[in-house]
């Protein structure tokens, strides 16, 4: 199973998926749409659909792209395509297609943020205590251990060839390692979009691990509505920001606040900055970033929150058919919040949070 050690998916970024009834005089008409409500990936999922006359078909084959991405991107499998790769002693590698697919577009996201967006910093992610070994902070961090774990953390260090119907994945240096959990997920729910499509639904809402795409309307006839939690403490209970109406777009939120760690008085983020090989420190709290795909959407939060707020609000708004939603804090604890002025006719603030 796919686990996102970038955000921690399991639970901690759930955007709660909210549909407003409203009444009025007459009844409207209530649309019949299927739902499938499960657990993988390492989270939860949660989908609405028309309804269908295939409706066991179409989970079964939900399941099967679950299970294909599993086998190719999880660093939980030790038989995965990517944990073998991670592994590899020779240069060159067969891959399968999700592998190459996901790589691709990543090395664009990679030239696109200036290197934000790093899926090779694993070596540094293990380091701080956030990859799937599990390994505890050091009580002393060397100046010279970063620099060496950054020689070994460059994306540009491999590619990938694609040649008839196959593909393979290239290291410079074999010491690289990939973790692909700041995509994948996004990713998964760009794959069953796209199948819920060929077979005919118009109308649909996937939500794996927070990660959301929306196209049409809901059972009300009206466009989705998601919920965007407010950003508190792990052991605080969750409540709503902002609900925000999401018409054939992708929605991703990456934050700083439910995952991380203090020691010795200093709070460490699981987010790192490939530039610096540290765990980033700036005020920037939460990116829920809206883009037409949700692996776009998934990987510019990650890069978001390695930029901290003034890099990203440039960066977005530099960016055709993307927006931002971000908040930050000040030094009293307090919160701030910016948006794109394109999200301004379609996001309600909460200021309780409900």
């Amino acid at each position: 199973m796919i686990k996102n050690d970038y955000k921690l998916l399991n639970n901690f970024y759930i955007l709660s998926i909210i549909t407003l009834i409203i009444t009025a005089c007459e009844k409207k008409p209530i649309k019949r749409m299927e739902e499938y409500n499960g657990y993988a990936q390492g989270t939860t999922f949660h989908i609405v659909y028309d309804e269908s006359s295939t409706k066991q078909e179409i989970e079964e084959g939900i399941n099967k792209i679950f299970k294909a991405m599993d086998q190719s991107l999880s660093l939980y499998d030790s038989t995965s395509c990517i944990s073998r790769a991670n592994r590899m002693k020779d240069t060159v590698m067969q891959v399968d297609e999700y592998f190459y697919q996901v790589f691709e577009k990543s090395k664009n996201i990679y030239k696109l943020s200036n290197g934000a967006f790093n899926p090779a910093i694993y070596p540094l992610i293990q380091y701080w205590g956030f990859g799937t070994d599990k390994i505890e902070h050091p009580e002393e961090t060397r100046a010279a251990t970063i620099d060496s774990l950054k020689t070994i953390s460059r994306f540009d260090d491999c590619y990938m060839i694609q040649k008839d119907d196959k593909y393979f994945f290239i290291k410079k240096n074999k010491q690289v390692q990939l973790d692909f959990n700041a995509i994948a997920q996004g990713y998964t729910v760009d794959l069953i979009a796209d199948f819920l499509e060929k077979r005919g639904i118009k109308n649909y809402m996937i939500e794996v691990g927070g990660e959301v795409r929306a196209q049409g309307v809901n059972r009300n006839y009206e466009i989705w509505k998601i919920g965007i939690d407010k950003p508190v403490g792990k052991d605080e209970p969750r409540s709503l920001i902002a609900i925000v109406k999401l018409n054939n777009k992708a929605l991703a939120t990456s934050g700083s606040y439910r995952k991380y760690y203090e020691k010795n008085g200093v709070k460490f983020s699981h987010t790192i900055d490939p530039i610096s090989g540290y765990p980033v420190q700036h005020s920037l709290i939460s990116a829920s970033i809206f883009a037409p795909t949700c692996a776009e959407a998934d990987a510019y939060a990650t890069a978001c929150m390695v930029m901290g707020p003034e890099k990203c609000k440039s960066w977005i708004s530099k960016m055709p058919d993307v927006s931002a939603y971000l908040i930050f804090g000040n030094y009293k604890g307090e919160w701030n919040t910016w948006l794109s002025d394109d999200l301004k006719d379609h996001l309600e603030m909460l200021k309780e949070g409900k």
